[in-house]
């Protein structure tokens, strides 16, 4: 296969790509394929992948520097630094929202260079994802490989040990450190490309949990298995890899979309850590929870600043949890300062420890006096707030309320956004005393009624972490847009960047809504 070099400096990306007719380059219509291989492969690897993807259309596989025919560059480069140089060469190549194709350590490139660069892919496809941040060490890594041997296609065995043999084995321990290094967890929530992610039903490198994950942070993603395949899925001759690959290349919904109760356990299993870990985390949360209270003590008035805002963006109204003054929202209210939202903070409402129907009605009420601004309002609510939320925007389509038939117009709520919210109440509100902590058990008559009121749930978009031990039913909420962040814990949620990223874009996705 003809190959071509890609020069920045001293690392060099060569482009194998078959020479074509100039009538089958006349007739080329469909989608650009990048493949990026994994560590210690190169372009040979993908094998037979390629002939099949030509078919859909143009394919060009990569050998990526030091790997392959690539000659080696002095030093090794981070995940990051790969990612760039992929974008620069599709930008000297002027290929046009090319579909790129990573595995396993290429997936992570692959990743990383669409959240870098997300105007220069529209899909992606990530086979094998490594690195289950569960064994981030070699050792770990080699004992899986060890596994997936056992299933290995004899022919791949081959493939994988001559690529190996050729990049060396000091080159290739070298560029192991990078790609344990890289964080792929931190990187995912910020690809906006649709995404496939495929995984060999024997994989022992990567986990069932981890590639589910994989497929829960990334925003736009669907998950599929080939089965009696290991990780070495791209030796699937004549199984359905490509045709997946190309399927999801025209737009078409291959594989599946993961079910929340599916997303919630991956992550739990891949970023939860063990019995042990979580007891610290949960230790953690609660430890966080009491200061944030102990700390409303001495803040006497929100800061100036939140006045302030791009009057192109909704305001936000922040709604808390039970027991919880403003401040408590303090650190996701700055952050949602910062991209340009005025924060509305109601005064009046206390430690919040009103039943969810009179405490709507009260919120109702304060912002009834002032007329909404022309981008509208979306409130940003913790815990109990989301529910007062929903509360309130069942108020506001029914026409119910203080405000009757005018509130929709009078308050201009375009949506809510909550965190860590018990849309279907918590079990274990039966072990505490105060009624208001009793109030959120599952048969209690507003936590009922609201669960019924299903119709303002596309306004709604529920947001939480991997871990809560206040809500262990979780806060799924059907016909809303839900959002799981790497974060653990109920009240640590409110300071997760992670959970700061995901409500800046939900408060963004509820202000185009009429």
């Amino acid at each position: 296969m003809p190959a071509r070099p890609f020069r920045r400096g001293d690392r060099v990306i060569l482009v194998h790509e078959r020479a074509r007719s100039d009538a089958d380059a006349a007739d080329a219509a469909g989608p650009v394929f990048v493949l990026v291989h994994g560590l210690g492969m190169g372009h040979a690897y993908w094998g037979d992948l390629v002939e099949q993807l030509e078919s859909s259309g143009r394919v060009l596989a990569l050998d990526l520097p030091g790997f392959g025919d690539s000659p080696k560059p002095r030093t090794v480069p981070s995940i990051a630094g790969s990612a760039e140089l992929l974008a620069a060469m599709l930008r000297a190549e002027g290929l046009h929202r090319p579909v790129l194709v990573g595995h396993s350590s290429g997936a992570q490139v692959v990743a990383e260079a669409a959240a870098r660069h997300p105007e220069l892919v529209d899909r992606i496809v990530l086979i094998a994802p490594s690195v289950n941040p569960r064994e981030r060490t070699a050792v770990q890594q080699a004992a899986r490989f060890v596994q997936d041997v056992a299933v290995i296609d004899p022919t791949a065995l081959e493939t994988g040990a001559s690529a190996y043999l050729e990049s060396g084995f000091g080159w290739t321990l070298a560029n192991l450190r990078p790609m344990l290094e890289h964080r792929m967890e931190l990187v995912l929530p910020r690809v906006r490309a649709a995404t496939l992610v495929i995984r060999g039903e024997q994989d022992h490198v990567v986990p069932q949990s981890w590639a589910q994950a994989v497929a829960t942070l990334v925003p736009q993603a669907r998950y599929a298995e080939i089965a009696h395949r290991g990780h070495e899925t791209t030796s699937d001759h004549d199984g359905p890899l490509h045709e997946l690959i190309a399927r999801h290349a025209l737009g078409e919904p291959v594989g599946r979309e993961l079910a929340v109760h599916e997303r919630r356990a991956a992550l739990s299993r891949s970023l939860g850590g063990g019995t042990t870990e979580r007891v610290g985390w949960i230790l953690r949360d609660y430890a966080y929870g009491i200061r944030r209270r102990l700390d409303q003590f001495v803040v006497r008035r929100p800061p100036a600043r939140w006045r302030h805002g791009d009057p192109t963006r909704p305001d936000v109204v922040l709604a808390t949890g039970l027991h919880e003054h403003w401040s408590f929202l303090a650190p996701l209210a700055d952050a949602l300062n910062r991209a340009g939202h005025r924060i509305v903070v109601v005064e009046g409402l206390g430690m919040n420890r009103h039943p969810v129907p009179e405490t709507s009605h009260r919120l109702q009420l304060a912002l009834a006096r002032v007329a909404p601004p022309p981008a509208g309002r979306v409130i940003v609510g913790h815990s109990k707030g989301g529910l007062i939320a929903k509360h309130l925007l069942t108020d506001l389509e029914r026409g119910t309320g203080p405000l009757a038939a005018d509130g929709r117009a009078r308050l201009g709520v375009r949506g809510s956004v909550s965190l860590a919210t018990p849309y279907a109440g918590s079990a274990r509100a039966r072990w505490f005393l105060d009624p208001s902590m009793r109030a959120f058990l599952p048969t209690d008559a507003a936590i009922v009624e609201l669960q019924r009121s299903a119709s303002v749930n596309a306004r709604i978009v529920s947001i939480f972490g991997t871990l809560d031990a206040h809500v262990p039913e979780g806060s799924a909420l059907p016909g809303a847009t839900n959002v799981i962040v790497p974060a653990a814990g109920h009240f640590r949620l409110t300071a997760s960047p992670a959970a700061h990223r995901a409500t800046v874009e939900a408060v963004a996705s509820l202000a185009s809504l009429d």
